[in-house]
């Protein structure tokens, strides 16, 4: 703990800074006043000055020079709002952590303080506080005391770390701090790691540790892998990554649109919304895959979403039917299946449109040869579909070119006819209209390509089918494959998962994709359950972005061989620089619960895990259904007297948790988590399905019926490892029956 002096000097320091910050609230805040008032009387100003009809294009100039302004207006005014949130949550906490710096050929030491944002002295500009995210502050999660450097805009930076001081700072009051010559003392860790679950991810700038911090800043790789263990904080670390490179905006042209993250589900998605804002930065966009096709073929059509389809696979009636699933799933996902989807949109092109002679004012303006000649020759590197564009919107051309000739030739048969009651000119102009339009329905027959009905016609046609995967290793089940497939197509409101998936590379390579060419940085979360065809879809969509892809093989559940999370990935994007990345300690998870799941996974277990000592997790058995209930019940109520929130109980699918809810709501105050859903809160009492669970943290967790019948399998064994792994705190299994042979 301190003494007295050092105690005085931080206190006084810190005593400057609130200071500072209110100043600064208080100028800012008057301002924003200021700006908002002048914004107002702009926006009248416009509108009684200027004209309201599109049709006065006099004055439409004026228009334009108000609506600059006001725009630039708009500017300062948001952004002085912005600058005012980051004051008001500097109050609460302007600082965690100092060091101090000898720059190496300089005597004086600097006095770096570290907080989210950075704070500068207008009057002297002096940074009294350095954002977490800037160059020197990389010091403090790198090194301990001594010769240290870091790299920053002038370039390499050298010195000596005399000081690492750590704060507790809460409501701008001095709670404690202390002195470490290591990275991030285990003190503060212990701390942060202590308390109790938030409905949303919370941010982890004052416990970020090395091998975090590495990954964080690292601006050098196009491709960044990262294998984390349950609990490492790897969707974390990525999500403070983007908020890095987002920092280092002004460098790589870097915002808000720019970003994307990839989640499982919508829950997930939700429960990390608040990381970024916490961090003083623009909530990015966050998509599933069945958000991405959805966009893609403009909600013309629907696939059932990853959660229903791993639902379905998990209440398989028996294991026969369930193993039918995962291979349906893997075959639509492997490399042998893209290979099938690339070869037959070549022989689309080559055998199934069928061009046909195009005639005009009665002459011949396109011979099918030519138009199937100019497809197959290979001069244009592009889709399919857009080379059949160019062949429409050249015939279009031709016909246009000959419209005036075709034109006087209807209007000399409409005068001779003499017998109609429209205006002579009228009636030519609607018939060549129409004539126009009606060639251009018989032209899209075979300009038009359709990615649906293509991607049914390689299922309804098996000889052609065959033909196309010769050579290619199939499945011994191919034949069950395809039949099962015609049927699930015929909804297309309703598409299989793996059967959308496919769906969606046929049509990028096929039509091609702009939708997302203003996306630089991609971050993946829950990359073990993807697929190739996943990945060869991300590169094509992203095509100018570098990628932060996070999982954990341990966690794969979906699959019943798995994708390497390495070297398959990296060969598909095939990026000049790439990293693969480890992330082997654990953090969330009490060292009791820790161990406890790690014998789920067998053999040599390399994880570490972190020393917060708690209870050690519990395995009950009841005698009945009715009775373990009653004990769930009690253990839920002895949870929240402990002080717990946020307590999960974990069932192994959808029917199971709607069973127990029914079966608890009177009994109990419970929220049913559900995939059809996600609008739940995160906090207070849950009963949720255990793939729903992954990527969250409760601080308590009851597993729900943990006996052999349910948890049998090598697939049941994931399964249970990835509901355990989700408690902070406390764990407790009840089990009916016979115990899983897992926990014996």
């Amino acid at each position: 703990m301190a003494d007295s002096g050092k105690y005085s000097e931080e206190i006084k320091y810190l005593d400057e800074i609130i200071n500072l910050l209110k100043n600064k609230l208080e100028y800012e805040t008057n301002q924003l006043e200021n700006q908002k008032s002048d914004l107002i009387e702009s926006r009248r100003e416009m509108w009684e000055n200027t004209t309201h009809s599109s049709a006065d294009f006099d004055k439409l100039t004026d228009f334009n020079q108000y609506l600059s302004a006001l725009q630039a207006q708009t500017f300062t005014y948001t952004e002085l709002a912005k600058r005012i949130l980051r004051y008001e949550k500097m109050l609460e906490s302007p600082y965690f952590a100092r060091i101090d710096f000898t720059e190496e050929g300089y005597d004086d030491t600097e006095k770096i303080y570290i907080g989210l944002f950075n704070l500068m002295d207008d009057e002297t500009h002096e940074i009294k506080v350095y954002d977490w995210r800037a160059p020197i502050s990389g010091i403090y999660y790198r090194n301990e005391i001594g010769p240290v450097e870091y790299k920053a805009p002038a370039g390499l930076i050298k010195g000596f770390v005399s000081l690492k001081r750590q704060f507790k700072i809460t409501k701008g009051k001095m709670e404690y701090f202390f002195d470490s010559n290591i990275n991030i003392l285990d003190e503060m860790l212990m701390v942060a790691l202590s308390k109790n679950m938030t409905s949303k991810m919370k941010t982890i700038v004052e416990t970020i540790q090395k091998q975090q911090d590495l990954i964080i800043r690292d601006l050098f790789n196009d491709l960044l892998l990262v294998q984390g263990v349950a609990g490492s904080g790897k969707s974390s670390v990525a999500l403070h990554r983007i908020a890095y490179l987002m920092y280092q905006g002004l460098n790589l042209k870097l915002s808000a649109n720019n970003v994307i993250v990839i989640s499982p589900n919508p829950l997930f998605s939700k429960y990390i919304s608040n990381v970024l804002p916490e961090l003083g930065e623009e909530n990015i966009n966050e998509y599933t895959f069945e958000n991405i096709f959805l966009k893609l073929f403009e909600n013309k059509l629907s696939m059932k979403t990853k959660s229903e389809n791993f639902e379905n696979i998990i209440t398989a009636v028996s294991e026969e039917k369930r193993n039918f699933l995962r291979s349906y799933d893997e075959f639509k996902g492997s490399f042998v299946f893209l290979n099938i989807i690339d070869r037959f949109i070549k022989y689309y092109e080559r055998k199934l449109v069928s061009f046909e002679d195009v005639y005009y004012n009665g002459k011949i303006i396109e011979k099918r040869e030519l138009a199937k000649a100019f497809l197959l020759s290979g001069k244009l590197d592009m889709p399919t579909g857009k080379k059949l564009k160019i062949i429409e919107n050249r015939i279009l051309e031709k016909v246009r070119n000959n419209r005036i000739e075709r034109r006087n030739k209807i209007e000399k048969i409409v005068n001779e006819l003499n017998n109609h009651e429209f205006e002579i000119m009228s009636f030519t102009r609607l018939l060549s209209a129409k004539e126009t339009q009606a060639l251009t329905e018989r032209l899209r027959k075979f300009t038009e390509l359709e990615s649906f009905e293509l991607y049914k016609k390689l299922f309804s046609d098996i000889n052609i089918f065959k033909k196309i995967s010769k050579g290619l290793d199939l499945p011994e089940n191919i034949d069950e494959i395809i039949s099962c497939t015609n049927t699930a197509l015929g909804d297309p409101f309703n598409i299989p998962y793996a059967d959308g998936i496919a769906l969606m590379y046929l049509k990028i390579k096929a039509e091609g994709c702009d939708l997302f060419s203003d996306i630089k940085q991609v971050v993946v979360d829950e990359a073990q359950d993807y697929y190739h065809m996943h990945y060869y879809i991300l590169k094509d969509l992203y095509r100018y972005a570098r990628f932060t892809i996070v999982g954990d093989k341990n966690q794969s559940i979906e699959k019943s061989s798995e994708l390497p999370l390495h070297d398959d990935i990296i060969s598909i994007f095939n990026f000049e620089k790439s990293s693969k990345v480890f992330l082997n300690k654990s953090y969330r998870s009490s060292y009791e619960i820790g161990k406890f799941s790690a014998k789920l996974l067998g053999g040599e277990n390399s994880t570490e895990f972190f020393k917060r000592n708690e209870e050690e997790p519990a395995i009950i058995k009841s005698s009945s259904i009715s009775n373990l209930q009653e004990e769930i019940v009690k253990t839920i109520e002895k949870y929240s007297s402990q002080g717990f929130s946020s307590i999960a109980v974990i069932c192994k699918n959808r029917k199971e948790a709607s069973n127990l809810y029914f079966n608890l709501s009177n009994k109990i105050k419970i929220k049913l988590v559900d995939y059809l859903d996600y609008d739940s809160v995160l906090e207070g009492i849950l009963i949720l399905p255990v793939y729903l669970a992954k990527g969250l943290e409760f601080d308590a967790v009851i597993v729900y019926e943990a006996n052999n019948s349910n948890y049998n399998t090598e697939f049941d064994k994931k399964l249970l490892y990835i509901a355990c792994t989700r408690a902070l705190h406390r764990l407790s299994l009840f089990y009916t029956g016979e115990l899983t042979k897992f926990l014996k």
